[in-house]
């Protein structure tokens, strides 16, 4: 009987040791993982600036919402808050897993006075769509260059977003289909309390 042949795995050149400080060349001395370019680190950076930035924008909204006395679209405002920052946690822990601390980002205040729910809404639909031009500029940049891990990421978000247009078209057809009196209103704040 023959003897089965096994397959030879390619041979891989083993990283060389620099003698003075017996660390392979190949790493970075922070731990970096060189599959990150800076480029894709500042994109990621980016967008974890960008998640926080919604998630103010929405808990601006949530706390006129709330105040001036939609309770139900408040409270879900304060909701769409908290899934953003959990948005921006995806990208921080994309860079901590490739050895690069993200920075802590520098945010703007967001505005605080609207002129009513149907204001809110439009600002969110327009706010979702900027972020959307954000995503797919990632997810393009990371095809180009074949990181397609990040690539996975920014799909990720990108079928997220898919939900976030979701939500906001439902609350614009509300408007369109039922209008914009204190009823309709009412109706729609209570709808959004779940």
């Amino acid at each position: 009987m023959e003897k089965p042949k096994l397959l030879k795995r390619p041979s891989v050149a083993t990283p060389k040791l620099d003698a003075s400080a017996g660390k392979p060349q190949t790493i970075n001395s922070k731990g970096r993982n060189p599959l990150l370019t800076e480029e894709c680190e500042q994109y990621l950076n980016y967008r974890v600036q960008q998640e926080e930035y919604s998630a103010r924008i929405y808990l601006s909204m949530a706390m006129w919402l709330e105040n001036e006395g939609y309770l139900g679209a408040g409270k879900l405002w304060k909701k769409y808050s908290d899934e953003e920052m959990l948005h921006a946690n995806d990208a921080r822990t994309y860079l901590l897993s490739m050895g690069v601390q993200p920075i802590t980002p520098m945010l703007e205040a967001p505005s605080q006075v609207y002129s009513g729910l149907p204001e809110i809404i439009k600002k969110s639909y327009e706010h979702e769509i900027e972020v959307t031009t954000q995503i797919k500029d990632l997810s393009t940049h990371a095809l180009s260059i074949n990181d397609h891990m990040l690539y996975t990421l920014g799909q990720i978000y990108l079928k997220e977003q898919v939900e976030e247009h979701n939500k906001m078209q439902n609350w614009i057809d509300r408007l369109s289909a039922f209008g914009e009196d204190k009823l309709a209103l009412r109706f729609l704040d209570n709808e959004m309390a779940g």
